[in-house]
């Protein structure tokens, strides 16, 4: 997984979880499959203020689709009001459970989740602690996919070819991938075999992209599996269309 921190914290500034990003940061790949990163991320932590600054980025992820922990950089020493359910993170992370029931007031539908900041209780330890938000980021994100594969099979609750519904599944996965700005590999592999091995109608394929308003997604996807995996014409349901939209989602491969 593929984690991205980042701190809303001014450097002069002493808030009681000021270095907690940095303390995840440096020891957390040693918990898990985790992958610290600047550019195309799974998962964001955000750490800042109860504020529009803070709204901000949490916003922009989550439009694209990432899931986002936020960490209150104060914690209970901030004044909340109701203006603070402008935040709205996947999951937010409290210190203690105090925090927790503030937040649960202000925010009743908000998911919680509680870790204690090692730095200040005895209650805990940094293994405990690491390993914890390894686990809070797991679920967040394992729960974040298993929603959007959900909303995509219910898509595609009207197709009845099951090979038809199987590659317009992955394209859709792969639409929502390109929307996050982060195409793996072997999704496109995946699709590429999919095409390959899959008998189907083309005419029926045909309709349903029409019919789902994919067909121009879908040409521009075909010429990526060309450049970028290993499908070829004769396997394409659409002809392929080396447009715009192609050449953009190849930046985002990895």
């Amino acid at each position: 997984m593929r984690i991205k921190f980042i701190s809303l914290v001014k450097s002069s500034a002493t808030p009681l979880n000021k270095n907690l990003l940095s303390t995840i940061s440096e020891s957390i790949s040693a918990f898990g499959d985790v992958e610290v990163v600047d550019t195309a991320p799974d998962l964001v932590h955000i750490c800042g203020k109860w504020s529009s600054a803070s709204a901000t980025p949490i916003k922009h992820y989550t439009n694209k689709g990432v899931p986002v922990v936020f960490t209150s950089a104060n914690g209970l020493t901030e004044q909340l009001t109701t203006l603070s359910c402008m935040l709205a993170p996947t999951v937010f992370h409290c210190c203690g459970p105090a925090e927790a029931r503030l937040i649960k007031k202000i925010s009743p539908k908000a998911s919680i989740v509680v870790i204690a900041n090692e730095k200040f209780t005895s209650t805990t330890d940094k293994t405990t602690m690491l390993r914890l938000f390894n686990e809070l980021y797991v679920k967040t994100y394992n729960e974040h996919e298993a929603h959007v594969k959900e909303d995509i099979q219910q898509k595609l609750k009207g197709v009845s070819d099951e090979a038809i519904k199987d590659i317009i599944a992955l394209l859709l996965y792969l639409k929502y991938a390109y929307k996050r700005e982060t195409i793996r590999q072997t999704l496109l592999d995946s699709l590429s075999d999919t095409l390959i091995n899959s008998d189907y109608d083309e005419g029926a394929m045909h309709k349903t992209l029409s019919d789902m308003r994919l067909l121009s997604f879908a040409a521009s996807s075909m010429a990526l599996l060309e450049e970028k995996s290993h499908l070829t014409e004769g396997f394409m349901p659409i002809a392929s269309s080396a447009d715009k939209l192609m050449k953009h989602m190849t930046k985002y491969i990895i």
